[in-house]
């Protein structure tokens, strides 16, 4: 009986540690069990994080596509910004940008130093007579405009901002140059806005200068150090006004050989003036050159005898912009005005 009981004890002893054993197991197995569900878990939130930084990291892509767009120029397809901010304008088209209601970063010495525009460039930055790339790099631009179709001056620019060249007589008169830029750089209504205040400006003074003019003829000539140079309608010296919005009539000979002309100036000497000299002459002397007035060729001309000679301000004159055009055209009708009071 003893030894039964005692293999009975034995027996419940082993019972008793396999139990211990198996629970082990089962809490070994519960922390295996948690450690892989943290795990996945994890995994599972660290996935949705990387979704979520990859569609963010898509939609910024996504948001700077939307901010730019891509126009045509002389160098090709250029990606600039829909909306520009920061833009600088070599050569030229400061004026442009001022008559838009745009003020650039930086602008070239000679074009800030324009007569017509004094009253609006203060915050401009100079970039020099040529050109400063360094000054043009540390103003940051987000575009630059110029005039200069250059290869080595495009690559060098275009390599701090987004570029866009307009050559030389790329627009055939400033109401085309402000409707170009304007659609350029997302300036459409104030380009037209522009336009209709413009044309009321050129309207009245048209009045007033064909009041003195009426259907006589006019010329445009310059005096250099030996020839006489005859201009047309377009940027030189104030033509554009004058044949353009005015509307006064060119001689023959201008209309003919002149206007059109791809140069829009001729040169011409002394000797055959009196071919390209209207009723009333309008002289620039500003290179150096004069008008031999003591030439019977000088004297007489009709416009001499009739005292109907008149002498631009050079300064006034050279600009060739909106805003300087639309000066220019107002300063001729005052000048045939001037020559009734006297």
């Amino acid at each position: 009986m003893l030894l039964l009981q005692l293999k009975m004890v034995i027996i419940i002893i082993w019972i008793i540690r396999r139990v211990r054993i198996i629970i082990d197991i089962y809490k070994k197995s519960l922390v295996l069990l948690s450690v892989i569900c943290l795990v996945v878990l994890t995994a599972c939130s660290s996935k949705e994080v990387s979704q979520s930084s990859e569609v963010k990291s898509v939609d910024n892509k996504a948001a700077v596509a939307e901010g730019t767009r891509v126009v045509q120029t002389v160098n090709g397809e250029v990606e600039i910004p829909a909306n520009p901010q920061r833009i600088v304008t070599q050569s030229g088209l400061l004026a442009t940008l001022l008559a838009l209601d745009v003020k650039p970063v930086g602008a070239e010495s000679r074009d800030i130093k324009n007569p017509h525009i004094q009253a609006l460039v203060e915050g401009v930055e100079n970039i020099g007579e040529g050109t400063d790339y360094e000054k043009i790099l540390e103003l940051e631009p987000d575009l630059i405009i110029t005039q200069i179709h250059d290869a080595g001056n495009y690559e060098k620019l275009s390599k701090i901002a987004p570029t866009v060249v307009y050559p030389y007589l790329t627009f055939k008169n400033v109401k085309e140059e402000v409707q170009e830029v304007g659609k350029l750089i997302g300036k459409e209504e104030q380009a037209k806005e522009w336009e209709t205040q413009f044309d009321t400006r050129m309207a009245a003074a048209r009045e007033r200068a064909q009041a003195v003019v009426g259907d006589q003829t006019v010329s445009l000539i310059g005096a250099f150090e030996k020839d006489i140079y005859v201009y047309g309608d377009s940027l030189y010296r104030g033509g554009e006004a004058l044949y353009q919005y005015l509307q006064l009539t060119p001689t023959d000979a201008i209309a003919k050989e002149v206007i059109g002309n791809p140069d829009e100036f001729l040169k011409i000497s002394y000797e055959v003036l009196d071919d390209y000299a209207g009723d009333y002459i309008f002289v620039d002397e500003s290179k150096g050159g004069s008008l031999n007035i003591k030439s019977p060729i000088w004297n007489n001309l009709k416009a001499v005898k009739n005292k109907q000679v008149l002498f631009p301000k050079p300064e006034r004159f050279w600009p060739y912009d909106p805003i300087s055009v639309a000066n220019q055209a107002e300063e001729f009708a005052d000048m045939l005005e001037g020559l009734k009071k006297k």
